[in-house]
Protein backbone atom coordinates (compact mmCIF):
# COMPACT_ATOMS: atom_id res chain seq x y z
CA UNK A 1 0.00 0.00 0.00
CA UNK A 2 1.14 3.36 -1.04
CA UNK A 3 0.67 6.76 1.07
CA UNK A 4 -0.42 9.79 -0.74
CA UNK A 5 -0.28 12.20 2.53
CA UNK A 6 2.81 10.74 3.54
CA UNK A 7 3.98 14.34 5.00
CA UNK A 8 1.33 14.36 7.18
CA UNK A 9 2.61 10.75 8.54
CA UNK A 10 6.48 12.76 8.55
CA UNK A 11 4.42 15.31 11.09
CA UNK A 12 3.77 13.31 13.62
CA UNK A 13 7.54 11.76 13.65
CA UNK A 14 7.01 8.28 12.31
CA UNK A 15 10.55 6.73 11.07
CA UNK A 16 10.56 5.22 7.76
CA UNK A 17 10.26 1.87 9.47
CA UNK A 18 7.42 2.69 11.05
CA UNK A 19 6.23 4.07 8.01
CA UNK A 20 7.19 0.47 6.40
CA UNK A 21 5.24 -0.89 9.05
CA UNK A 22 1.92 1.05 8.29
CA UNK A 23 2.00 0.56 4.68
CA UNK A 24 2.63 -3.47 5.65
CA UNK A 25 -0.80 -3.35 7.89
CA UNK A 26 -2.82 -1.37 5.08
CA UNK A 27 -2.05 -4.37 2.45
CA UNK A 28 -3.36 -6.78 5.21
CA UNK A 29 -6.15 -5.08 6.17
CA UNK A 30 -7.23 -4.58 2.29
CA UNK A 31 -6.48 -8.67 1.96
CA UNK A 32 -8.22 -9.76 4.67
CA UNK A 33 -10.77 -11.97 3.96
CA UNK A 34 -12.63 -10.82 7.42
CA UNK A 35 -14.80 -7.89 7.56
CA UNK A 36 -12.45 -6.10 10.37
CA UNK A 37 -12.16 -2.70 9.35
CA UNK A 38 -15.42 -1.79 7.40
CA UNK A 39 -13.01 -0.03 4.75
CA UNK A 40 -12.18 -1.37 1.24
CA UNK A 41 -9.69 1.04 -0.30
CA UNK A 42 -6.34 2.39 0.37
CA UNK A 43 -7.00 5.75 0.54
CA UNK A 44 -10.02 5.44 2.96
CA UNK A 45 -7.50 3.23 4.91
CA UNK A 46 -5.13 5.84 5.17
CA UNK A 47 -7.04 8.51 5.92
CA UNK A 48 -9.64 7.33 8.07
CA UNK A 49 -7.97 4.74 9.83
CA UNK A 50 -4.57 5.79 10.03
CA UNK A 51 -4.40 9.45 10.23
CA UNK A 52 -7.70 9.49 12.24
CA UNK A 53 -5.59 6.48 14.52
CA UNK A 54 -2.45 8.73 14.84
CA UNK A 55 -4.93 12.10 15.89
CA UNK A 56 -3.95 10.45 19.10
CA UNK A 57 -0.41 11.79 19.19
CA UNK A 58 -1.22 14.95 19.88
CA UNK A 59 -2.10 14.31 23.05
CA UNK A 60 1.10 14.38 25.39
CA UNK A 61 -0.41 11.83 28.00
CA UNK A 62 -0.34 9.37 24.84
CA UNK A 63 3.26 9.83 24.37
CA UNK A 64 4.12 10.00 27.81
CA UNK A 65 2.36 6.43 28.05
CA UNK A 66 4.36 3.02 29.12
CA UNK A 67 1.28 0.43 28.62
CA UNK A 68 -1.90 1.84 26.98
CA UNK A 69 -5.43 -0.37 26.57
CA UNK A 70 -7.20 0.03 23.19
CA UNK A 71 -10.67 -1.32 24.45
CA UNK A 72 -13.04 -2.58 21.41
CA UNK A 73 -10.01 -3.05 19.49
CA UNK A 74 -11.73 -4.33 16.31
CA UNK A 75 -9.10 -4.73 13.55
CA UNK A 76 -6.38 -2.84 15.57
CA UNK A 77 -7.13 0.90 15.29
CA UNK A 78 -6.20 2.35 17.05
CA UNK A 79 -4.01 -0.40 18.77
CA UNK A 80 -1.75 -1.72 15.78
CA UNK A 81 -0.98 2.13 14.72
CA UNK A 82 0.17 2.59 18.15
CA UNK A 83 2.30 -0.04 18.54
CA UNK A 84 3.87 0.75 15.60
CA UNK A 85 3.90 4.87 16.08
CA UNK A 86 5.20 4.06 19.54
CA UNK A 87 7.62 1.40 19.89
CA UNK A 88 8.46 1.52 23.44
CA UNK A 89 4.97 1.66 24.55
CA UNK A 90 3.02 -1.45 25.77
CA UNK A 91 0.00 -1.79 23.81
CA UNK A 92 -2.95 -4.06 24.52
CA UNK A 93 -6.00 -4.86 22.26
CA UNK A 94 -8.73 -5.62 23.79
CA UNK A 95 -11.78 -7.25 21.84
CA UNK A 96 -14.34 -9.95 22.08
CA UNK A 97 -14.94 -11.15 18.91
CA UNK A 98 -12.48 -13.99 17.82
CA UNK A 99 -11.64 -13.64 14.47
CA UNK A 100 -10.41 -9.63 14.64
CA UNK A 101 -8.61 -11.38 18.02
CA UNK A 102 -7.28 -13.71 15.40
CA UNK A 103 -6.75 -11.03 12.61
CA UNK A 104 -4.61 -8.25 15.13
CA UNK A 105 -2.60 -11.40 16.55
CA UNK A 106 -1.84 -11.84 12.72
CA UNK A 107 -0.65 -8.52 12.00
CA UNK A 108 1.41 -8.87 15.08
CA UNK A 109 3.19 -11.36 14.02
CA UNK A 110 3.75 -10.61 10.59
CA UNK A 111 5.33 -7.18 11.35
CA UNK A 112 7.33 -8.17 14.24
CA UNK A 113 5.25 -5.77 17.36
CA UNK A 114 6.59 -7.50 20.36
CA UNK A 115 4.95 -4.53 22.39
CA UNK A 116 1.81 -5.65 21.08
CA UNK A 117 -0.76 -7.93 23.11
CA UNK A 118 -3.69 -9.19 22.27
CA UNK A 119 -6.46 -9.49 24.93
CA UNK A 120 -9.70 -12.03 23.49
CA UNK A 121 -12.14 -10.94 26.15
CA UNK A 122 -14.89 -8.43 27.77
CA UNK A 123 -13.99 -5.22 29.21
CA UNK A 124 -15.99 -5.74 32.15
CA UNK A 125 -14.16 -8.96 33.32
CA UNK A 126 -10.61 -7.34 32.40
CA UNK A 127 -12.02 -4.23 34.34
CA UNK A 128 -12.96 -6.16 37.60
CA UNK A 129 -9.48 -8.55 37.18
CA UNK A 130 -6.07 -8.15 35.95
CA UNK A 131 -6.46 -5.08 34.33
CA UNK A 132 -8.17 -3.23 36.60
CA UNK A 133 -6.36 0.25 37.60
CA UNK A 134 -2.86 -0.85 35.78
CA UNK A 135 -2.86 1.37 32.44
CA UNK A 136 -1.25 4.44 31.95
CA UNK A 137 -4.39 5.40 29.14
CA UNK A 138 -7.59 3.27 28.11
CA UNK A 139 -8.25 4.10 24.53
CA UNK A 140 -11.83 3.82 22.26
CA UNK A 141 -12.66 4.65 19.30
CA UNK A 142 -16.39 4.95 18.41
CA UNK A 143 -17.53 2.34 20.94
CA UNK A 144 -20.04 3.74 22.35
CA UNK A 145 -21.93 6.48 24.13
CA UNK A 146 -19.53 8.36 26.64
CA UNK A 147 -21.37 7.06 29.98
CA UNK A 148 -20.74 3.58 28.65
CA UNK A 149 -16.82 3.78 27.56
CA UNK A 150 -16.32 5.18 30.66
CA UNK A 151 -17.71 2.50 32.93
CA UNK A 152 -15.88 0.22 30.28
CA UNK A 153 -12.67 2.05 30.35
CA UNK A 154 -12.14 3.76 33.84
CA UNK A 155 -11.88 1.13 35.72
CA UNK A 156 -8.28 -0.26 34.27
CA UNK A 157 -6.90 2.92 34.15
CA UNK A 158 -4.39 3.78 36.93
CA UNK A 159 -5.13 6.71 39.33
CA UNK A 160 -3.48 9.89 37.51
CA UNK A 161 -3.68 7.69 34.26
CA UNK A 162 -6.44 9.04 31.82
CA UNK A 163 -9.41 8.04 29.68
CA UNK A 164 -9.32 9.10 25.79
CA UNK A 165 -12.43 8.50 23.99
CA UNK A 166 -12.13 8.76 20.06
CA UNK A 167 -15.86 10.14 19.39
CA UNK A 168 -17.83 12.60 16.94
CA UNK A 169 -19.64 15.64 18.59
CA UNK A 170 -21.49 14.84 21.90
CA UNK A 171 -25.11 15.63 22.84
CA UNK A 172 -25.81 18.00 25.17
CA UNK A 173 -27.58 15.29 27.16
CA UNK A 174 -24.21 12.49 26.35
CA UNK A 175 -22.40 15.12 27.85
CA UNK A 176 -24.13 15.78 31.24
CA UNK A 177 -24.30 11.55 31.31
CA UNK A 178 -20.72 11.35 30.85
CA UNK A 179 -19.54 13.49 33.51
CA UNK A 180 -21.67 12.03 35.74
CA UNK A 181 -20.54 8.38 34.94
CA UNK A 182 -16.74 9.87 35.51
CA UNK A 183 -17.46 11.00 38.45
CA UNK A 184 -18.80 8.18 40.05
CA UNK A 185 -16.29 6.12 38.04
CA UNK A 186 -13.18 8.43 39.83
CA UNK A 187 -12.95 10.17 37.00
CA UNK A 188 -11.87 13.72 36.72
CA UNK A 189 -13.18 16.74 34.13
CA UNK A 190 -13.65 15.72 30.80
CA UNK A 191 -11.60 17.62 28.34
CA UNK A 192 -12.75 18.12 24.60
CA UNK A 193 -10.09 18.52 21.53
CA UNK A 194 -11.22 18.79 18.37
CA UNK A 195 -8.23 16.96 15.81
CA UNK A 196 -8.77 17.05 12.05
CA UNK A 197 -6.39 14.32 10.88
CA UNK A 198 -6.56 14.91 7.34
CA UNK A 199 -7.66 16.87 4.41
CA UNK A 200 -11.80 17.41 4.94
CA UNK A 201 -11.93 15.30 7.88
CA UNK A 202 -14.83 16.67 9.70
CA UNK A 203 -16.89 15.97 13.36
CA UNK A 204 -13.66 14.02 15.17
CA UNK A 205 -13.18 14.38 18.87
CA UNK A 206 -10.97 13.29 21.71
CA UNK A 207 -12.56 13.19 24.61
CA UNK A 208 -10.13 13.08 28.07
CA UNK A 209 -10.22 12.87 31.36
CA UNK A 210 -7.95 12.06 34.02
CA UNK A 211 -8.23 9.60 36.69
CA UNK A 212 -8.58 11.03 40.26
CA UNK A 213 -9.32 8.41 42.63
CA UNK A 214 -9.99 4.70 42.75
CA UNK A 215 -13.14 3.24 41.12
CA UNK A 216 -15.84 1.98 43.58
CA UNK A 217 -15.55 -1.90 43.73
CA UNK A 218 -19.00 -2.32 41.87
CA UNK A 219 -17.89 -1.32 38.97
CA UNK A 220 -17.84 -2.66 35.86
CA UNK A 221 -21.00 -4.02 36.41
CA UNK A 222 -21.21 -7.81 35.18
CA UNK A 223 -21.04 -8.00 31.52
CA UNK A 224 -23.45 -6.39 29.26
CA UNK A 225 -25.19 -4.23 31.80
CA UNK A 226 -23.19 -0.76 31.26
CA UNK A 227 -24.59 -0.93 27.84
CA UNK A 228 -27.87 -1.90 28.85
CA UNK A 229 -28.54 0.14 31.77
CA UNK A 230 -25.98 2.97 31.39
CA UNK A 231 -24.47 5.49 34.06
CA UNK A 232 -26.94 8.62 33.99
CA UNK A 233 -28.19 11.69 35.56
CA UNK A 234 -31.82 10.87 35.58
CA UNK A 235 -32.21 6.97 36.63
CA UNK A 236 -30.97 6.02 39.71
CA UNK A 237 -27.88 3.53 39.29
CA UNK A 238 -28.68 -0.05 38.37
CA UNK A 239 -27.46 -3.75 37.85
CA UNK A 240 -25.71 -5.89 39.83
CA UNK A 241 -21.60 -5.73 41.40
Amino acid sequence: MRFRLTEAFRTLGLSSDAMDRLSEFGDLLLGSTTNVSGLRTAEEIEERHFLDSLSLLQLQVIRDAHEVVDVGAGGGLPSVVLAIAQPDTRVVALDSVGKKCRFVESVASRLGLDNLQVICGRAEELGRGEGRERFDVATSRALAALPVVAELTVPMVRVGGHMVAMKGALSNQERIDGHFALGILGGGQLQERRVVPFPGADNRWLYVAQKESPTPIRYPRRVGVPAKQPLNAHEAVSGGS
